[in-house]
Order: structure tokens, then C-alpha cells, then sequence
């Protein structure tokens, strides 16, 4: 099941490493938390090819990206786009969204997060005695 759980958007301006490089970034706002994506990696995640870190973006005199927290890997069908953090928790952004927001044709893609659970019969699981 999904939720609504944010945004992405490109980032407006060069973000700053923890190592002191400058890079481009793309900008997601889930939960009231503020994560980053270097473009490179996520271009290549797109593409299947590896995944892309994905870390805490804090402001100290301009945006400052942190040690990577999670990643960013395309799903199976190659339809959306995973973030999974090291706490365990997953969101997922569709690919169409992801490839209209690095084009610049889009502002925002929305972000879902992907709730524990299944299909009903996940739910359901009655014990069968005999």
C-alpha cells in the first residue's frame, strides 16, 4: 500500500559535499525531512545501472549534503524509482516523473511511501486446525 509522503524537486542552486566538492543535487522533502541525490548517480539509477546514494541535506551558509543515510535503486520493472534508508523505511517516485523533473519539463515529482502490509490474504492469516 501507498501513502502520500512528499516531493522532488531539482535543486536550485550547488550543494556542497561533507568532503568540501561542489555537486547538483536533486532535492526530496519526506516527512518533514530533507534528503539529497547527487543528479550523476540518480541518471545512473535510472538507467539501472547502479544505485544512487542518497543523504541528509542540512543549510550551513548555503545547502550541505551529508553521509549518505540510504539509496535510490530502480524497481523490477524499471517503473519507478526506490529510496530505502538504513532505518528501514521505503519510498518510491515513478520514473516518468523522475525523467520530467531532471529534463526540467516539471518542477515536482510526487513521492509515495510504501506502507508495511500486503494483500488481504497477508492480513488475514487464520491458523487451520483440524
Amino acid at each position: 500500500m501507498l501513502r502520500r509522503a512528499g516531493y522532488l524537486e531539482r535543486g536550485r542552486c550547488t550543494t556542497v559535499d561533507e568532503d568540501g566538492r561542489t555537486c547538483r543535487i536533486v532535492e526530496v522533502a519526506l516527512d518533514g525531512r530533507r534528503f539529497g541525490v547527487r543528479v550523476g548517480e540518480l541518471r545512473q539509477a535510472l538507467d539501472g545501472r547502479r544505485p544512487a546514494r542518497v543523504g541528509p541535506l542540512r543549510h550551513d551558509r548555503g545547502p550541505v549534503l551529508g553521509d549518505p543515510v540510504g539509496r535510490a535503486e530502480r524497481s523490477r520493472t524499471g517503473a519507478a524509482i526506490i529510496f530505502e534508508f538504513i532505518a528501514g523505511e521505503r519510498y518510491t517516485v515513478p520514473a516518468a516523473a523522475l525523467r520530467a523533473v531532471l529534463a526540467r519539463t516539471c518542477a515536482f515529482a510526487p513521492v509515495a511511501a510504501i506502507l508495511p502490509g500486503g494483500g488481504p490474504a497477508a492480513r488475514r492469516q487464520v491458523p487451520v486446525t483440524g
